[in-house]
């Protein structure tokens, strides 16, 4: 495929060949994150006004099998033979091709982007240059998980996603290497990406602080995060102790309540008790200063009612 495609370019433009038409690249290789965006760019020799129908433009991959990116041929685009690892993410800023500037841009950057790429142009001659390309992902976004199996053991977590595969080293506050405890796996998901999970069983106090930090060796990168063991034993207490104040308070407004009723309720009799009392004195009296024994055993009779009713009502209650 690359001898048949330089043979056509330099065919075609057999003529240009003495000319010495060169084509350059400002950055012979780029780094760039995945999911984001690039430019790639070479440039050529225009001199003067640009005669687009005698412009010829090729991107591709260079692979076993090389894989075309983008054709144009005699000034108009050709997408009939572009590899679908590409299809609807290229396109090239053909405004820049009056300035000499060849600017293909790749969207949305995925790991098999990576590798070496050939620019090659056709006009008053015939030349191409190599750019690499170089993707990662760093392991920025690091998930955290703080775990109690029992009374001062605790588990503790850390997750990301990145490539390359990444080392995983924990550390304590005084920056004791505890990697050696750690359990730690990695899966590579379909885009290629490794998720990196790594568990550190420890036994320690609370308010302990630890780090994780995912290395990667290859892009001499590294991501780190701090774990501190929570205060759980302190929350549950007072959690706790808000719950006994709660309970005990309730069980003193219920007796609360009982014994307000019981007083209320013997109160309640004291008060009719000596109300009949009274009324009975008041009627002593009042028979003792009758003049006549008919008007005095008239009274004497209403009293005994009165006490034979309250022998009644007590019964009653």
């Amino acid at each position: 495929m690359e001898k048949t495609l330089l043979l056509s370019i330099f065919v075609f433009h057999w003529h240009f060949i003495n000319a010495l038409f060169t084509v350059d690249v400002p950055h012979p290789q780029y780094t760039v994150d995945y999911g984001s965006n690039v430019t790639m760019e070479c440039r050529f020799q225009v001199n003067g006004q640009l005669k687009l129908q005698d412009l010829s433009v090729i991107w591709e991959k260079k692979e076993e099998e090389a894989k075309e990116i983008y054709k144009l041929h005699k000034g108009k685009e050709n997408f009939t033979t572009q590899h679908s690892d590409f299809r609807e993410r290229v396109q090239l800023l053909k405004e820049k091709l009056q300035l000499g500037q060849s600017m293909l841009q790749i969207t949305s950057i995925k790991l098999t982007d990576a590798g070496t790429y050939r620019c090659l142009i056709g006009y008053e001659g015939a030349d191409y240059k190599t750019i690499t390309l170089q993707v990662r992902a760093p392991y920025r976004n690091i998930t955290k998980r703080i775990v109690t199996a029992e009374h001062n053991k605790w588990e503790l977590m850390c997750q990301s996603e990145g490539y390359p595969k990444a080392e995983v080293i924990w550390q304590n506050v005084e920056h004791q290497d505890l990697s050696d405890k750690a359990n730690t796996i990695s899966e590579t998901g379909t885009d290629q990406l490794y998720s990196v999970t790594s568990t550190l069983k420890i036994n320690t106090s609370i308010n302990a602080t630890f780090q994780c930090i995912f290395w990667n060796k290859e892009l001499k990168e590294n991501t780190s995060a701090i774990l501190i063991i929570p205060d759980y034993t302190v929350d549950s207490q007072r959690t706790n102790s808000r719950r006994y104040i709660g309970t005990a308070l309730g069980v003193f407004a219920v007796f609360g309540s009982l014994l307000l009723c019981v007083l209320w309720i013997k109160k309640a009799r004291k008060d009719e008790e000596s109300e009949t009392w009274t009324n009975n004195a008041t009627m002593k009296v009042s028979c003792g200063k009758l003049s006549t024994d008919e008007e005095e055993g008239n009274c004497r009779e209403t009293l005994l009612e009165n006490e034979k009713l309250k022998n009644v009502r007590i019964v009653e209650t």
